[in-house]
């Protein structure tokens, strides 16, 4: 049996029209949809911009993937970005090898991203997509 997914609400006042959530556990198919339908009740029509903190997701399937694409089309449509961040290193390179890097902000971590998404929205400048990941080379046995 699959461990449940946790979503925690971080409210941030210095970020307006931002969500900043919070996941931890394990992120599947035996979750992903109630999951998908937590986070669409706490965005509001005001949220332009998600900041999800993935640091206590310990595992992500490909369902797991499809929500955060979901979460990627809703905000998008509505001008702003999604930020992940504190991805595990296993969850990174996932990322990082599909080139779904490319479709996402990528920060280190949470205050990370609310700094960028600050300095845009004073600098009027378009929001970032990403940042390129390290990844870490498989070792060879």
């Amino acid at each position: 049996m699959t461990a449940a997914v946790h979503l925690a609400l971080h409210p941030d006042d210095t970020l307006s029209q931002t969500l900043v959530l919070a996941l931890s556990g394990e992120l599947d198919y035996t979750n992903a949809e109630q999951l998908r339908e937590q986070a669409l009740s706490l965005l509001t029509d005001d949220h332009r911009c998600l900041i999800l903190d993935l640091a206590g997701l310990t595992f992500c399937d490909s369902t797991g993937i499809r929500v955060f694409l979901a979460m990627r089309a809703l905000i998008i449509d509505r001008g702003g970005v999604i930020s992940l961040t504190d991805l595990q290193p296993r969850l990174a390179r996932v990322f990082q090898m599909t080139g779904l890097v490319q479709f996402f902000a990528v920060q280190p971590t949470r205050a990370d991203a609310s700094r960028t998404l600050r300095l845009a929205a004073r600098s009027a400048e378009p929001l970032p997509v990403t940042e390129p990941l390290p990844v870490t080379e498989p070792r060879r046995i």
